[in-house]
């Protein structure tokens, strides 16, 4: 695809803030206290979504330590049948893309226990009954990460396929189908690369594939979620993650500004669980990925293979700035209406990693109605976004005083 050049680059130059009052007591005497850097952020970010119509949970890790967070608006609304529900830090909601973060930390700590590669090929791996097109013997593990495996979607279009094409029939075609050579290598953002983890995983666990895709797709679905939950979120005690609705109610996605209309339900994940699909609440999200990779807990990972993910791209993007590099995985996850007007709904997440193991994790409930995208108030995406309140949180903190950049390989939203 062809992305202009203003997308690769945003410069912004960043405005002094009022500063938030903070102070320590030294005997009798009351001196004012330098504002943590995590406060500072925490306060831009609520400054730029609160008294909004936008339901927002954010929390701020500094390595394992929750530092700071903010939520606000609804997770349901007057018009929705469980009435007016506030969102929180503890708010379940999909999570989107981020979930290729966790089939990478999932895969990434068998290869540790496998002795593989990130290059290594997976073809020993799919199962045998399926038919394998040209070149599918030549993907690796590392090009379903990246998005260069040269799987393009079934309509030969670099469309990013969502249900059709991350089912097990869907991830069965697609191998059928083969990659063209010209293709491998390329960049094209497709759920089905890391979907078919779900395939992987359980294969790299020891699953014998019996031949009867109904059996195969059961126990797939079931031995990954197992697997993901055993293995990655309860190393870091969390408990109850799955991949649809709690039962405590669900968050709706609506659109900005808000139309009035009932919220969407985006639903149950379980049979397409692997680029997409867990519920997550702020808070759980921001402790799996600090505690993951912003820490030095090998409970999940190995520090080395730790960055090994972050280096290789597994499951993340990274960021170049002038105010350091930054790792991240968004999420995006949408409707849309056509009745009177095109009308989109839907959700942003992200996760970012910033220098001295800074973690963030931001989840929106709503998409702005014309463009689809993260409803800030000046069309800036989520990425740059929370950048952006991070470079003025610095600023602020006096580490700089001139524009801050960055730099995005692939700023689409994911």
């Amino acid at each position: 695809m062809t992305v202009s050049a203003s997308f690769y680059r945003v410069t912004a130059t960043l405005a002094l803030l009022g500063l938030i009052g903070f102070s320590c007591r030294h005997g009798t005497d009351s001196v004012p206290a330098s504002p943590a850097l995590t406060d500072l952020l925490a306060q831009t970010l609520t400054d730029s979504l609160q008294n909004r119509t936008i339901g927002y949970g954010f929390v701020i890790y500094q390595n394992s330590e929750l530092k700071a967070s903010g939520s606000g608006g609804l997770k349901s609304r007057s018009v929705d049948v469980e009435g007016e529900k506030p969102f929180t830090i503890d708010t379940k909601m999909h999570i989107a893309s981020m979930s290729k973060t966790i089939a990478a930390m999932a895969f990434t700590q068998l290869a540790v226990q496998k002795g593989l590669k990130t290059t290594d090929r997976i073809i020993n791996y799919l199962p045998p009954s399926w038919p394998k097109g040209e070149n599918i013997d030549q993907i690796t593990f590392w090009d379903l990460f990246n998005h260069r495996s040269g799987i393009i979607g079934l309509g030969d279009n670099c469309q990013n396929g969502s249900y059709a094409e991350n089912i097990y029939s869907g991830l069965k075609q697609l191998i059928a189908k083969g990659v063209k050579k010209a293709n491998r290598g390329q960049y094209c953002y497709q759920n089905a690369n890391v979907g078919l983890f779900r395939i992987l995983i359980p294969a790299l666990t020891g699953y014998v594939f019996t031949g009867n895709d109904n059996t195969d797709d059961q126990q797939t679905q079931q031995l990954y979620m197992a697997y993901v939950q055993k293995n990655v979120f309860e190393k870091v005690a969390l408990e109850n993650i799955v991949p649809h609705q709690p039962t405590s109610g669900n968050t709706y996605c609506y659109n900005y500004p808000y139309s009035g209309r009932a919220g969407w339900n985006p639903g149950n994940f379980t049979s397409t669980l692997g680029a997409y699909g867990w519920y997550m609440t702020p808070q759980e999200a921001g402790k799996l990925y600090a505690s993951v990779l912003s820490t030095t807990d090998e409970s999940v990972l190995p520090t080395a293979y730790k960055d090994t993910l972050l280096l290789n791209n597994l499951g993340c993007f990274r960021v170049s700035s002038s105010l350091g590099n930054v790792a991240y995985h968004d999420g995006w996850w949408y409707l849309t209406y056509y009745d009177s007007s095109l009308t989109y709904v839907g959700l942003r997440t992200i996760w970012m990693k910033f220098p001295d193991n800074l973690t963030v994790v931001l989840f929106v409930n709503a998409l702005n109605t014309n463009t689809g995208l993260f409803p800030s108030g000046d069309g800036t995406d989520i990425v740059p976004f929370v950048f952006r309140a991070y470079s003025r949180a610095q600023q602020l903190k006096g580490a700089r005083t001139g524009p801050a950049t960055i730099t995005i390989d692939h700023p689409e939203p994911h």
